[in-house]
């Protein structure tokens, strides 16, 4: 294997750790969001209770209109708090895929750039071994 082969490895292998650190920034940011939207859900069923709880006075047609109104907005508000969860579970997936994949990908690419480095190490000790050992004449 040529210099260049191992330069373009090494290269190669840069790359894809720039990419892993990319990919880990935003599975951060993913889990980050994620635990929010967990959060916001948790609170808005807590909400969502505290409102279901009957009243043991009457309540006036306004009152009634105004507690359906708020429980009608909190669940319309859970169910959208659901759905982005799912979505943003199924990005956390595909990017800890794609980072399964670029670690892979890296790792591979630097044993074959560690590979070619020894070769090329081994051709120049055997290229001085020869130069440095006296020829023989008959």
């Amino acid at each position: 294997m040529s210099a260049r082969q191992h330069r373009l490895l090494t290269l190669m292998a840069r790359q894809e750790n720039r990419d892993l650190g990319h990919l880990s920034i935003q599975l951060g940011h993913l889990r980050q969001q994620e635990m929010q939207q967990f959060d916001i859900a948790d609170r808005l069923g807590q909400m969502l209770d505290q409102t279901a709880t009957l009243s043991t006075q009457p309540m006036t047609p306004g009152q009634l209109s105004t507690a359906h109104f708020m429980g009608r907005t909190l669940v319309q508000q859970l169910e959208a708090t659901r759905s982005q969860i799912a979505r943003t579970r199924q990005e956390r997936t595909a990017v800890e895929q794609d980072l399964s994949q670029h670690q892979r990908r890296q790792q591979i690419l630097q044993e074959r750039a560690d590979l070619c480095r020894r070769a090329l190490h081994l051709a120049r000790a055997e290229a001085e071994d020869n130069a440095t050992q006296p020829r023989r004449t008959r």
